[in-house]
């Protein structure tokens, strides 16, 4: 009289097929998100990069146009002056992609540059240089990750009066 009892141990196949399931789906929901962290981080590592250059150019475009002792030539994108600081002739110049200062890249993927004259705070803007220039406006927009347009702009008022300096010749 002996019974026999099995206990069956295991799981049935639909236990593992919805296992399965339940696996592949969380898989699936961990790569998607693990890619978009990895765009979000080289998205805003270039952005980063782009602010810097941006930063840098801008501020180096600064010192140089507080110098201005004498306006050689001038245009909305470009200009050539003496430096009041060294006696240095320097340019400042945008060639389509990139922004160059006397000759030389002072930063690349610029998509528009601009540089803007007026007389006083008030009045219109000019598009070249005039001898009752005050302010030299500068816009600056560079292409970050993707062609994400990061747009700059600078008011310049030289510190000292550049009217002089172009009326007398000096």
């Amino acid at each position: 009289m002996m019974k026999s009892l099995r206990k069956e141990k295991g799981f049935t196949l639909i236990e593992i097929i919805v296992s399965i399931l339940l696996i592949g789906f969380v898989a699936v929901i961990m790569s998607l998100s693990g890619v978009h962290m990895v765009k979000s981080f080289i998205y805003a590592r270039t952005n980063a990069d782009t602010l810097l250059k941006s930063q840098i150019a801008m501020a180096r475009i600064q010192k140089e146009l507080n110098n201005v002792k004498r306006v050689a030539s001038s245009s909305a994108n470009s200009v050539a002056f003496t430096s009041y600081r060294d006696g240095a002739n320097v340019t400042i110049a945008f060639n389509g992609t990139n922004l160059l200062l006397d000759g030389f890249i002072l930063t690349d993927k610029v998509s528009n540059f601009s540089l803007a004259y007026y007389d006083n705070y008030n009045s219109a803007a000019q598009s070249a240089f005039t001898a009752n220039t005050k302010i030299i406006d500068v816009n600056l927009v560079i292409t970050g990750y993707e062609d994400t347009p990061t747009a700059y702009n600078a008011r310049i008022a030289p510190s000292f009066d550049m009217s002089l300096n172009a009326a007398n010749g000096t």
